[in-house]
Order: C-alpha cells, then structure tokens, then sequence
C-alpha cells in the first residue's frame, strides 16, 4: 500500500497543546477544581483531534494563591486523544498533589509529545471499549462543529439552575 511522503516525516508543529483556567479569586472548591479539569481535558482532547494528532504525556499545571506554580505530568505507553483518558490521568495528577483546601489561582492541562494520529502507533482492539469513547469524541467534535462548542457536553458539567452555586473563594472586598 502507498503511503504518502508526509507520513514519513514527524509533526514539527507546536510542541504541546493545552488549556488553562485562571480564577481572579482564590479557588478552593472540591468540586469546582475536578470540574475545571474535566473542561480543560475535554477542551484539549478536542483541540489535539482537530490537528489530526495525538499525544503521549499528559501534565497538569497548578499556580497557588501566592503565585507559586507547580506541575505534574505523566507519560503514556500508547498515544491518545480521547477526552476521558485525558481527564483521568489529568485528574490522578491532581489527587496526587493532596491539595485539600489549596488556594488556587490556576489549573491547566497540557498534551505532550505530539505526533501525527496516522502515524501513531495506537494500540487498538475492535471490540476494546476504547474504541468506542475515540468514535464519541469525535461525534462530539462533528456536533460542536456544527451547533456551536459546549452543545454537546459530559454530564456531570450541566448545571441545574435551581441548584447552581458559586465556587468557594476568598474575596479580599
């Protein structure tokens, strides 16, 4: 089978790929920090499929109240681009930090060792589940494209209104 030239020569673009959010209040909230994660994975994830790569090393970067920042990342055997597997090894970066009442200023994820989502050497079942969360994402990435980003969205991100809260935070006024 003939390959195209391209093929033969690794992705030279940007070297990562990530999403941050950064608070104007010192965040604590132990809900509203695993939700930031799960937006930025997606967000990330979405922005990696569309330059038609993938990824190896996920990282998670955290800056406290005092601006001091700190990150974590974790490289993976096979290359990935699908949300959820982002968001889990970004979430166990973020456990493993045992912030429990950190004052946080920002949150980011990040995707590393990028390479071209042909070339990559996805390890791959027919009927492995992974499959299946790869086809989703890029259902979601064809309906976002379509009606718009966040028309299409993990669950645990839809806000009742009648029970929406505002993050914990330490106002100075």
């Amino acid at each position: 089978m003939w390959r195209s030239p391209r093929s033969s020569f690794p992705y030279r673009g940007d070297r990562r790929i990530r999403a941050a959010a950064a608070f104007s209040f010192d965040a604590y909230d132990p809900v509203y920090i695993p939700r930031q994660l799960l937006t930025l994975s997606d967000r990330t994830a979405a922005r990696v499929r569309a330059a038609v790569l993938v990824g190896r090393t996920i990282s998670v970067k955290v800056r406290f109240s005092d601006f001091t920042t700190i990150t974590r990342s974790k490289t993976l055997r096979d290359p990935t681009d699908v949300s959820r597997d982002i968001y889990a090894i970004a979430r166990a970066l973020f456990d493993g930090l045992g912030l429990q009442r950190a004052r946080l200023r920002l949150v980011g994820v990040r995707m590393e060792g990028l390479m071209d989502s042909q070339d990559a050497p996805i390890q791959g079942l027919l009927d492995a589940p992974e499959h299946g969360w790869r086809d989703a994402d890029r259902a979601v990435d064809r309906a976002s494209a379509r009606f718009g980003a966040g028309a299409v969205r993990p669950g645990s991100l839809v806000e009742d209104p009648q029970s929406a809260t505002t993050p914990m935070r330490d106002d100075l006024s």
